[in-house]
């Protein structure tokens, strides 16, 4: 590896590890705030704050694990997003007629949010880590199963973005909290659309796990790096769920239980191993 691109991925990795710890930090207190209506009025910038955190930590775990690859995986996937977001909102194709309040700022020529297209890198890659972890290598599953999850996590998020948090509103109305079925079926495509790319580019190369030297927290760090797009969407998941729980919304958050116990199960089944070239974990040392 050429000094460039190793500076790159020790860069990368360590924002990554950064980001996430801050995420953890923050997760409680929007959890809470959120689901018991106690935002407070100062506090409204931190949902976008979350999701262009959430995207930065997705792009810089990208660049960590696979440099140049990465990055060019994420604009791969952050360009598609933005394609389609634009489209829905300018055109009401592919998911139906909607339309972005003001809540999320700033905004791509004035029409698709940058928190929306981090939103988008966390969950596609965040997806495509989980399939990657549930199936072999190069199983044509794993985009099936990718595009499946993206949409498991949207029909989480619609009412916290519609009802709870005002960030989009449909003009097209369905049976689902009033969302439309074309909105769910454009996210399978776009999902999967997003995971085929991934594939392409960095599905093929072995992931770099960032050199640390040190005792147990260094240990941690080496465990949790690897696994942090799968973690941010498991996370969500939970904040989702136990928000639409508390706010009333039985449907949404039986979908996020339904989610994590399966989570939980293929997790313990498979031992989840993050991919077949890391093989397992060495054992925490504190030399």
């Amino acid at each position: 590896m050429n000094p460039a691109a190793s500076r790159l991925t020790i860069h990368g990795s360590r924002l990554a590890l950064a980001l996430f710890v801050l995420y953890v930090c923050l997760f409680p207190g929007s959890t809470i705030t959120s689901a018991l209506d106690a935002v407070p009025a100062w506090g409204t910038w931190m949902g976008a704050a979350l999701l262009l955190g959430q995207g930065l930590a997705a792009l810089a775990w990208l660049a960590g694990s696979y440099g140049r690859r990465g990055l060019a995986a994420a604009a791969a996937g952050v360009l598609v997003a933005w394609l389609v977001e634009h489209s829905g909102e300018t055109t009401g194709f592919p998911f139906g007629a909607y339309a972005y309040t003001d809540s999320l700022q700033p905004q791509v020529l004035d029409v698709v949010p940058l928190p929306i297209m981090c939103a988008w890198l966390m969950v596609a890659l965040g997806a495509w880590q989980i399939a990657r972890m549930t199936f072999t290598r190069h199983d044509r599953r794993v985009v099936l199963l990718a595009a499946t999850l993206v949409v498991v996590i949207d029909l989480q998020i619609e009412t916290v973005a519609t009802r709870i948090n005002p960030y989009w509103e449909w003009a097209t109305h369905g049976t689902y909290y009033g969302v439309p079925l074309s909105n769910f079926i454009a996210w399978w495509f776009v999902g999967l659309m997003i995971a085929i790319l991934f594939e392409r580019i960095i599905g093929r190369q072995a992931p770099q796990r960032p050199a640390m030297q040190g005792g147990r927290a260094a240990w941690v760090a080496r465990q949790i790096f690897p696994i942090i797009p799968a973690l941010l969407f498991i996370m969500s998941s939970l904040m989702f769920t136990l928000i639409n729980l508390a706010r009333g919304y039985t449907m949404a958050g039986m979908v996020g239980i339904i989610f994590l116990m399966i989570v939980a199960v293929v997790a313990a089944r498979n031992r989840w191993q993050i991919f077949p070239e890391f093989g397992r974990a060495a054992h925490p040392t504190t030399d």
